[in-house]
């Protein structure tokens, strides 16, 4: 009897250690490990959002701005040529070309932008009483814009306040150099990456008129009240840079 209480106690004794094994202590091998003091704290949300804000094209407050161009344009002409001496009609004809510019001045945002627009252009002069020419032309415009600061999209308006348009000699060997450049220049255009391309329309009037030779009388420095008018599109390429 007294070896079967013993070996009864001893089964007992084995049972109650393995049951406290599996229960545990609260200092026991099971209880979690502290966080190691050098692990990230952020939270998947908060990568979540950092990794947006990486992503999103930064956008500068304010400051200045260039913006070069590569332009092309193709205009309705005319040429108040009764006001010159032995002619009795106006002329009219079309002037194409290619050209370069500068846009450069301030923005706000990348929304709002003020400055200067400097425009030079080599073209071709067809008139129905000149005849055909290759032409200096450039104008100078005040401009302001507004844009999209992450879509792109642009409205443009300037006001030319000088210009000239200087046609090689023509008929008879008349040569004439229009001065004095004003009218308006509106357009919209599309800002993708690092390029915009542009369409405008523009409507100058030549307010006075160089007369520099007329057949075989030389007339340099001459002027006259002879007036122009040029109405058209142009389509440009540019490159605005932050500075």
């Amino acid at each position: 009897m007294k070896k079967l209480l013993l070996m009864l106690a001893t089964l007992a004794l084995g049972f109650s250690q393995a049951s406290l094994a599996q229960t545990g202590f609260p200092n026991d091998i099971t209880t979690p490990s502290e966080t190691p003091k050098n692990a990230p704290t952020n939270s998947p949300v908060a990568e979540q959002s950092s990794r947006t804000q990486d992503n999103t094209r930064y956008r500068s407050p304010g400051g200045f701005f260039m913006e070069p161009m590569l332009i092309t344009s193709q205009e309705d002409t005319t040429i108040k040529s009764s006001q010159l001496p032995l002619i009795s009609d106006d002329t009219s004809g079309k002037q194409t070309g290619y050209g370069v510019g500068l846009r450069f001045g301030g923005h706000v945002s990348e929304i709002f932008m003020l400055g200067l627009d400097a425009r030079y252009s080599k073209t071709l002069l067809k008139d129905s009483f000149y005849d055909t020419a290759d032409s200096n032309v450039y104008d100078v415009a005040p401009f302001v814009g507004v844009q999209t600061p992450y879509f792109g999209i642009r409205l443009l308006a300037g006001y030319v306040v000088a210009g000239e348009n200087d046609p090689a000699s023509g008929v008879q060997g008349l040569d004439l150099k229009f001065k004095e450049a004003n009218g308006w220049r509106v357009g919209a255009g599309l800002y993708i990456a690092a390029v915009s391309v542009n369409v405008e329309y523009q409507d100058l009037t030549y307010n006075s008129t160089e007369i520099q030779s007329y057949g075989l009388i030389d007339r340099a420095g001459g002027t006259s009240s002879v007036d122009a008018n040029n109405r058209g599109y142009s389509v440009s390429l540019s490159f605005p840079v932050e500075l």
